[in-house]
């Protein structure tokens, strides 16, 4: 007995010191936000500090994000892609942690649709994220139209929601929900209207560092365990119906800063 007591303390011990796994995304509330909530956010750091693996989290732009993690200053990016995955040279944990769609937005008096890429051949100017991927069909388009407005930075559907507003641009695309978090960040939601969604909704998954891929079984193995102790569902039903705006004052206040810029 003492014998087990023994490898059970320094099991414990071992974790209490381990070194936190880096964990890295862009700006995608409700999902990820940069609080450190959001239901990619919670779900990931909740798998791995259930077995006692501390977690450490980073905003980075997309593309750097993916940068850091080839130089091995991170060790997972949040909300990939399986082809971003497999691009990249990344471990799959093969764990659907959301879904991503490819949905329009325009002003609320416009009469544009969006159901078929064809439809936007007739639109001025499209607006969406640097690095990301909207599937083959529309990332040639998109390639294909130096109009394109490609937004970067730490929180650039923000800025394309502003553009939008400004008149920069006709329609803006990215993921319903998050726009319309956002939006209602900016006190802009009645000024967008959706438009349409072009393709199906894509699984996403967390990236993890070919260097170490213990990480991947270890959130694997988390993931397992929050579903069965009950904490997934809670998790899942926390963030189905889209955060009030005073829910998340911090994001607010942040992205106050943007307004000024186009006044």
């Amino acid at each position: 007995m003492l014998k087990y007591l023994f490898v059970l303390l320094s099991i414990f011990s071992i974790h209490a010191h381990a070194a936190p796994i880096r964990i890295a995304s862009d700006i995608w509330c409700p999902y990820i936000c940069d609080n450190q909530t959001g239901y990619v956010v919670e779900l990931t750091r909740r798998a791995f500090e259930i077995q006692g693996q501390p977690v450490e989290f980073q905003i980075f732009p997309y593309k750097r994000a993916l940068i850091e993690l080839q130089r091995n200053n991170i060790d997972a990016v949040l909300a990939l892609t399986s082809s971003a995955i497999v691009e990249n040279k990344l471990i799959n944990a093969d764990v659907i942690v959301s879904y991503n769609s490819n949905d329009f937005y325009t002003l609320v008096d416009s009469n544009e649709t969006f159901e078929q890429i064809t439809d936007l051949n007739n639109t001025q100017q499209a607006a969406i994220v640097t690095g990301y991927h909207y599937g083959v069909e529309l990332d040639a388009w998109f390639g294909a139209h130096p109009n394109t407005y490609f937004a970067s930075g730490r929180d650039p559907l923000a800025m394309n929601i502003i553009r939008l507003v400004k008149g920069r641009h006709s329609v803006i695309i990215d993921n319903k929900n998050v726009i319309e978090y956002t939006a209602s960040q900016l006190n802009l939601t009645q000024q967008l209207r959706y438009a349409g969604t072009i393709g199906k909704p894509v699984p996403l998954y967390v990236g993890f560092n070919p260097h170490n891929k213990t990480y991947a079984v270890t959130f694997t193995n988390g993931i397992e365990m929050l579903k069965a102790n009950g904490e997934y569902q809670q998790i899942m039903s926390k963030y189905k119906i889209l955060p009030a705006l005073t829910s998340d004052e911090a994001r607010h206040k942040n992205l106050q800063k943007f307004l000024p810029i186009f006044n």
